[in-house]
């Protein structure tokens, strides 16, 4: 799938203002999806003179653009079902290998004992593109969601398309209002909707098959591990009981290990946590963790969470989970040991500084509340930032209303142990202090680099702010802060970020195997890098155990000084 954020870089500290040029003829610098189009050609999806951006979009060329962009490539592949589209031939059809990909995975039914069709040169509704492009890039689509926030005006919130339509509007591909699902979907529609899907959060993910052309065979130690292998086949003691398969799972283990990135990980068949764990996940108990020098460390507790209230922070190195020590353990198996129903406990033992601590915690559910807003006797907006999740940008807007009906003095952003979430909820919410067509972060991938910029109206841009920061700010939660701190926005007061500035792709293969690796970094508008070095702060106050135990809170009371200088 692809969720998106998840190598170091050295650019001007001047402001940059990048130029946006139309990669087609019939595209112009006003067009609104010319941001779209070109970052669609530049993953080579389409090429040509002309876009024909109005034009309808077929659902044999929707389906060639969604996998197309999403990494696969499908004039090496062959299907490994058996069963075909009556109107689909896979020889000398450059939409076939797709289609048939699409098939695979699900977005498309082959009914039994029937003749099937696809009708590729049919024009594919809003609705069919959706759940195709959720489906691949792997955006999971609650049938349960909060009908009291559904933004669409034309479908009830019961209907089956609903779900979709709602995680549609959240992600930013349609806008509130009518959503004509059954609309034929056009051309610069279908780049804007592939666009922002693979913008949606931390981490990319892609379904894939093994391709039969690769490059390994080109270097000069191919030879040296085939001759390995025929080595171990025939002539090792016990050949007869190896598993082969194991062994090349091992291969790819010791490739992933060797690249020297904590973020990039492999996972055989049947151990299927790699998901859950992408850029450290929630867990059972709250705490979102995640390797660091060979060691599983708390970014955050979430807010409220069992974690939480146990007592656990913000860099504590997890050496023990109940009686077991996890030393030398990668992250995947950590998290099964953690992970538990609601009701049941697991003791953790941390390292905080010089101390070992043995915490105690009871698994729950975890309901996050991603954004809430208190105001001080004196008037100032305290808004708690816990999460960019599916209802943040909604739940900001009626803060940010809040505060234009009834003007504070100042306002304080805390992104404290805010491991982060979407990518263009921070987009969003950055927009509300940095105007439109300015730069919020950039993705730098190794060939090329894909801007987002603000389309807000930075409506509270004319309020001092200050945000605070703090080691379990992380991902999406150092994008907004590093953007305000560039401009010149805002103050940042507390401890260094987490330091999360890293795009991870995960690729799930037929055989249930699942590869994880860093394929981009992001840039601060500055062009600072914020992996490893995380967001510095302007006005560094630490929060001590001390204080937590006393109930102070010197990081909010500097905040606050700020703005009543």
């Amino acid at each position: 799938m692809k969720k998106i954020i998840t190598a170091l870089l050295s650019l001007s500290l001047l402001m940059l203002n990048f130029q946006v040029s139309a990669a087609f003829s019939d595209v112009s610098e006003t067009n609104i999806y010319l941001q779209d189009i070109n970052f669609i050609e530049q993953l080579g999806v389409v090429t040509g003179d002309t876009f024909k951006s109005e034009d309808a979009m077929t659902r044999g060329e929707f389906a060639k653009w969604l996998l197309r962009s999403s990494g696969f490539v499908g004039e090496t592949y062959k299907p490994i079902t058996l069963k075909r589209f009556a109107d689909v031939k896979l020889k000398d059809n450059v939409n076939g290998p797709y289609i048939y990909k699409l098939a695979e995975l699900g977005a498309v039914d082959f009914k039994s004992g029937k003749k099937n069709f696809f009708y590729p040169e049919k024009q594919i509704t809003r609705i069919d593109a959706l759940e195709w492009t959720f489906l691949v890039d792997g955006i999971s689509v609650p049938k349960i969601f909060d009908t009291t926030t559904f933004q669409a005006t034309d479908i009830k919130a019961s209907s089956p398309v609903a779900p979709t339509i709602d995680k549609a509007i959240k992600l930013g591909i349609l806008a509130p209002g009518r959503a004509n699902p059954t609309k034929k979907l056009k051309r610069g529609e279908a780049a804007h909707s592939i666009k922002v899907a693979q913008s949606a959060s931390q981490t990319f993910t892609v379904t894939l098959m093994p391709q039969n052309v690769s490059n390994m065979s080109k270097n000069s130690k191919f030879d040296l591990m085939t001759t390995a292998w025929d080595k171990i086949m025939n002539e090792y003691l016990r050949s007869n009981s190896v598993d082969r398969d194991a062994l090349m799972y091992g291969a790819i283990e010791g490739m992933v290990k060797e690249l020297g990135d904590k973020y990039s990980d492999f996972e055989r068949p049947g151990n299927n946590t790699l998901a859950d764990t992408l850029s450290g996940e929630v867990e059972g108990i709250g705490a979102v963790i995640q390797e660091k020098d060979n060691e599983v460390v708390v970014i955050s507790p979430i807010v409220d969470s069992p974690a939480e209230k146990a007592g656990v922070l913000p860099n504590d190195v997890i050496t023990k989970v109940d009686d077991k020590d996890i030393k030398g353990m990668n992250l995947t198996d950590v998290v099964k040991l953690i992970k538990g129903p609601k009701g049941s406990s697991v003791t953790l033992t941390v390292r905080r500084g010089t101390q070992t601590i043995s915490i105690k915690i009871t698994r729950d559910i975890v309901k996050v509340v991603s954004v809430k807003m208190k105001r001080t006797a004196d008037n100032i907006a305290v808004i708690n930032l816990n999460t960019f999740g599916d209802n943040t940008s909604n739940e900001f807007a009626a803060i940010a209303k809040d505060i234009k009906n009834n003007a504070p003095r100042g306002i304080v952003i805390d992104l404290r142990n805010n491991p982060g979430g979407y990518l263009n909820t921070a987009v969003d919410i950055g927009g509300y202090f940095i105007k439109s067509g300015e730069r919020i972060t950039t993705v730098k991938y190794p060939t090329r680099e894909d801007p987002q910029n603000s389309k807000g109206t930075a409506e509270l841009s004319a309020y001092k702010v200050v945000v605070i920061v703090n080691a379990g700010s992380a991902s999406a939660s150092e994008i907004l802060a590093g953007a305000l701190q560039d401009y010149g926005i805002a103050k940042v007061i507390g401890e260094k970020s987490f330091g999360k500035g890293t795009v991870q792709e995960l690729s799930n293969f037929g055989d249930g195997s699942a590869l994880k690796i860093t394929i981009a970094e992001w840039l601060t508008p500055k062009g600072r890098s914020i992996d490893k070095d995380g967001v510095v702060p302007n006005i560094e106050v630490k929060l001590t155990d001390e204080d937590r135990k006393a109930d102070r809170d010197p990081q909010l009371d500097r905040a606050l000084a700020e703005l009543r200088m």
